[in-house]
């Protein structure tokens, strides 16, 4: 059986549009966890409603705690040798459960991950990200995880299949960014093979709604160390060098947003200066700053490489202070 585990909080708008593709899945053993997380909408009657309908939908309510605790949630019941998970405003394209069971089944891998399809409207709009087709074993999964690097199809929960008796470790429930990465990575530390498919077959609806001062956080830089000093730990594992500029990319773009958060917040101007020469002369910057190939990055990027790499302080403020001036 496969468990698919949906988080659900104020979804009324496309809720059921996700049910219903869970429901059509062309693999029909299947039970579909909706993990109410405190909605203060009609969520809970739509999956009230679901659940006395058919009866491989089971429904559980808990008070507001976050994703990561709803998906936590879903773990300890799932009856499922196989874990999905799924996000309550997207969908999943009706063959995906048995092409992915096929593959894991047919490879004898203990993941399987598959490419996503963006769409905003409806899935006719879509464009597509995919990994390279391949069926990797032991350091050869390490190595694709560092050199195909893509925060889309390597971070997200939704696009792997899981074999539960191999889920170690959950969620965690104290940060709200990077935790899905965290989680991938833990999982990828416990197996031994994995198959990525060429396919789109999980559907992810663009949230076009919010602004930048939401995504912006006063702690990111201690986030992006922890991500990325998790994946090399990864890579530790196994021995030899990885080619990890992708890796490397991932973590100077989100020392950018780190930099940016800094700026943004009350702190006075000595202090926030003082902070981004902590950022700009910490160890793994340096090492991340050096992995990259400066002649790749765009005009912009080159250019916070350059005041990242010599700590040019007042420049690096100067320039997010009137970068975030003309984004309010």
């Amino acid at each position: 059986m496969v468990s698919i585990i949906v988080p659900v909080y104020n979804a009324e708008k496309y809720l059921a549009e996700c049910v219903e593709s869970i429901l059509g899945q062309t693999y029909q053993d299947i039970e579909c966890i909706l993990i109410d997380d405190g909605s203060t909408d009609a969520s809970a009657a739509i999956c009230s409603r679901f659940a006395r309908q058919d009866s491989r939908i089971v429904f559980y309510r808990q008070e507001n705690s976050g994703v990561s605790a709803a998906r936590n949630h879903g773990l300890k019941v799932a009856k499922g040798d196989l874990i999905l998970f799924a996000d309550s405003d997207d969908v999943l394209k009706n063959s995906m459960v048995a092409e992915m069971t096929a593959v894991m089944e047919s490879e004898q891998v203990d993941c399987v991950v598959c490419g996503i399809a963006f769409f905003s409207d409806s899935i006719g709009d879509a464009s597509v990200e995919t990994p390279p087709r391949a069926v990797l074993r032991g350091r050869d999964a390490a190595a694709f995880f560092a050199a195909e690097y893509s925060a889309t199809l390597m971070n997200s929960p939704c696009n792997k299949l899981y074999k539960k008796a191999l889920i170690h470790s959950e969620f965690d429930a104290s940060i709200d960014l990077g935790e899905d990465l965290l989680f991938n990575l833990q999982y990828f530390r416990s197996i031994s093979s994995i198959a990525y498919l060429d396919k789109a077959l999980y559907c992810y609806r663009r949230n076009i709604a919010g602004s930048l001062s939401v995504k912006l956080r006063a702690n990111m830089y201690e986030i992006a160390n922890r991500l990325y000093e998790a994946c090399m730990a990864y890579l530790d594992i196994y021995e030899g060098a990885f080619q990890t500029n992708k890796l490397s990319y991932f973590h100077f773009k989100n020392l950018q947003l780190a930099t940016l958060g800094v700026v943004q917040t009350q702190e006075t101007k000595k202090n926030k200066r003082s902070k981004l020469r902590e950022i700009c002369c910490d160890k793994i910057t340096k090492k991340a700053l050096a992995d990259l190939e400066k002649g790749q990055l765009s005009k912009k990027d080159r250019l916070f490489w350059t005041l990242m790499q010599g700590a040019h302080v007042r420049l690096l403020y100067l320039m997010n202070t009137m970068w975030l001036m003309r984004h309010k």
